[in-house]
């Protein structure tokens, strides 16, 4: 993950890292329940378990994102701001602050939902 720091043209530090929902999307079947469905073994990975499944509600993940961030995105932050951008710009990594001030206008601010 490329994490960067930077000021913007008023003086504010901005915190910006990649977003990818690959590891947020990665579980949402238990790959050991599916692979003993098909009557095969996990790759490399014995199952190690000798009772039944003990979990009150097995693990059923459903984290979607919208279309528009599934190759993943640019997350700002600064001072109880938050901002993203999608989709990625490539060569962000090695953008000057002049740079990373532009993307930082053109992300969509993010509401907080809940509490």
């Amino acid at each position: 993950m490329s994490y960067r720091t930077f000021l913007d043209s008023t003086g504010k530090r901005w915190e910006v890292w990649l977003v990818t929902p690959a590891a947020a999307e990665r579980r949402k079947v238990d790959r050991r329940a599916a692979a003993a469905a098909r009557g095969e073994e996990l790759q490399g990975f014995a199952d190690r378990r000798r009772t039944p499944e003990r979990r009150k509600s097995p693990f059923r993940r459903n984290v979607e994102v919208a279309s528009e961030y599934s190759n993943g995105w640019l997350c700002f932050e600064s001072e109880g701001e938050k901002r993203r951008l999608a989709p990625m710009p490539p060569g962000w990594e090695e953008a000057g602050p002049d740079r990373l001030s532009t993307l930082l206008q053109a992300a969509k601010r993010v509401v907080k939902c809940g509490p």
